[in-house]
Formats: structure tokens, sequence, C-alpha cells
């Protein structure tokens, strides 16, 4: 196994534990499933985790939901239905179905944050879980969900990490040319897209600064004074480039970072730029994706304010989610 594969596992799992909780508690698998020569290329197992919870501004609960892969190399489809669901079945199908392999130095996160929510309804109980299960290889992997445990509670109104997580906060998306704009890891979605397999799809995001009036007031509830609202840590380019500045020869330091994947569907997604930087003074990024074959896809983006090393995004803050429904057709 390479060096980068040992210090891959043992990053991610350090982060497992989500929010102060012991491994254990949130997988309650056997503890050979997470020896650290099961990291392999290929052939292993994806699990679910349960990142934590918030309140939302209508008095309902979010659970947020990622995954950690133990393949290197492989990138594992696992489509809605007896090997990928959620109980009670009323939650299920918002969970992905594609799934990446454990991200490559330089990138210092080792697994996919919130990659989903589950939106629970006012009267739902604090011990009534929410299990996402993931049957890989013949064995069941499953994860618990639910909001008892303050351990596991998210400060998703302030968006603001106020310990090792640096000092950001998340950026406000919209679909363009039109769609809502919202932040946060609940998601905002653009406007259903039809296109034919092999035709490139374009696709557009605004990512903006949250008004400043906002970032100061959610700075002084947090008791943070750094007037950096955007950006802030060492960026990490596409060429495995980490320092201030984002790509080789480049000066400028980007404010954020855009991710693009498919999040569900029967076929290959192939994206003309997966991952964007936004610099100061730009507010919007562009890609094309192109499907190889016909049916119901979700593609997912995330727009994050520091994924480098010692920043937020691996500290459960300051990222937005965005989806796309796209019907291809023949």
């Amino acid at each position: 196994m390479s060096a980068w594969s040992v210090s891959a596992l043992a990053a991610a799992l350090v982060g497992l534990g989500g929010i102060g909780a012991p491994l254990a508690a949130q997988h309650p698998v056997e503890g050979t499933e997470w020896m650290i020569f099961n990291l392999r290329a290929h052939s292993q197992p994806v699990i679910p985790i349960f990142d934590g919870w918030y309140e939302k501004a209508d008095g309902t609960r979010d659970l947020c939901f990622g995954y950690f892969s133990l393949n290197t190399e492989q990138t594992v489809e696992i489509p809605v239905g007896p090997e990928n669901f959620i109980t009670p079945a009323r939650f299920d199908g918002a969970q992905p179905t594609h799934f990446m392999p454990v991200p490559r130095p330089p990138h210092t996160y080792r697994r996919y944050f919130c990659t989903f929510v589950v939106n629970l309804p006012p009267e739902w109980g604090p011990e009534e879980p929410v299990t996402w299960t993931l049957r890989v290889n013949g064995k069941d992997y499953s994860v618990p969900g639910y909001y008892k445990s303050i351990n596991y509670r998210i400060d998703e109104i302030a968006k603001v990490a106020t310990g090792q997580g640096g000092r950001g906060i998340a950026p406000w998306i919209r679909f363009e040319p039109s769609g809502p704009e919202g932040v946060g890891r609940s998601g905002v979605w653009g406007n259903p897209e039809r296109v034919a397999v092999g035709q490139p799809l374009q696709l557009a995001l605004a990512v903006t600064q949250p008004d400043s009036e906002l970032v100061a007031e959610i700075r002084a509830k947090s008791g943070i004074t750094a007037a950096s609202g955007g950006g802030g840590g060492d960026s990490v380019d596409d060429d495995g480039d980490p320092r201030p500045g984002g790509r080789r020869g480049q000066e400028r330091q980007r404010d954020w970072w855009v991710i693009w994947t498919k999040h569900q569907g029967p076929g290959d997604v192939a994206f003309s730029a997966q991952s964007q930087d936004v610099f100061p003074g730009e507010s919007t990024v562009s890609t094309t994706a192109t499907f190889s074959a016909p049916g119901e896809y979700v593609l997912r983006v995330q727009a994050i304010d520091d994924p480098g090393e010692g920043g937020s995004y691996q500290f459960h803050c300051c990222w937005t989610n965005g989806y796309v429904r796209v019907t291809v057709t023949r």
C-alpha cells in the first residue's frame, strides 16, 4: 500500500466519528472492517456516514449524510433499491448512487461530507432513527441518524467554524439563468434540464459572498473578528500544487472552490471542468455535462469556502450544496 493510502485512511478514521462521537457508536460494524489493510484500489465497501443534524428556520430539522469509500481508484455505482435504501421508506430516494474513491492528495479531506439531507417533520421524535443502508459485496453497511445528541448538532444558521475549522462562511449560489438563491447543506435546486445522449449540457452557477451585514452579524454572534468572508486558506489546485494562489503560475488567491459530480443516474457523466476556482472579482463558473446513457439523473455541485489544509470543509463548515435534475433522451 502506498504511503498516501495509509495516511488517507488514518485521516478518514479520525473524521468518521463525526462531531465528537466514538466511531463504534455511529458505525456498528466489526472492527476488522476498519483495519488499515482494507483500503484497496477497488472491490472495497462504501460506508454511509451520519454527519449531524441542524434546525431550520421553519422549525423542522435536517439530518445530514455523507459517505467514505475504502476504494482508492474505483468509482462504485449502487442504484436506489435493495442495495441502497433509507428507512423509513418515506425518506428513501435522496441518497447518492454514485460513490467516488478516496480523494487523492493534496486534498486533505478524505471523505464526502453531507452529500444529501433528510428533512424531518416537526412531530419526529429525537430518538426516532432514519437509517441509510448500503449493500456492497453481499454485506450491509448501515448508519442511523437522529437528533437526540447535542454532539451531532451543526450550527447551520451561522455557517461559521469556531475552532480548528478556520474563519470562513458558506457562499450563496444560484443556477443560471434563473432559479432560487440559497446557502447551506440542505441544497439549492436548479430548474430541471433535458438533453440528448452525447450532447453537452451547459451548466452555470453564480457563487457570491453573503451580504456584508449578515456576515458581520454571524461573526459577532460567534465571537469571530476576522475580516475575511470567503476563501482565506491555502488553496489547492487540480494539478496537485498546494500554495496560496491556487493554480501554478497564478498569484491570485481563490474565494471559493466548486466541484461538480453525478449524484444519481444510470450512465457516466463527463464534465468539461469538474473542479473550478472562483477568484476575487468573479461570480460565475460554467461547465458542460455529457451523458453516456438515457435516463433520469441528478447532478450535485458543492461550492466550498476552503477545502485545503486546515480548512473549514473538513470541520463541517462553510459550503453550499446544489442539485440539478436532468432527463437524458436518446
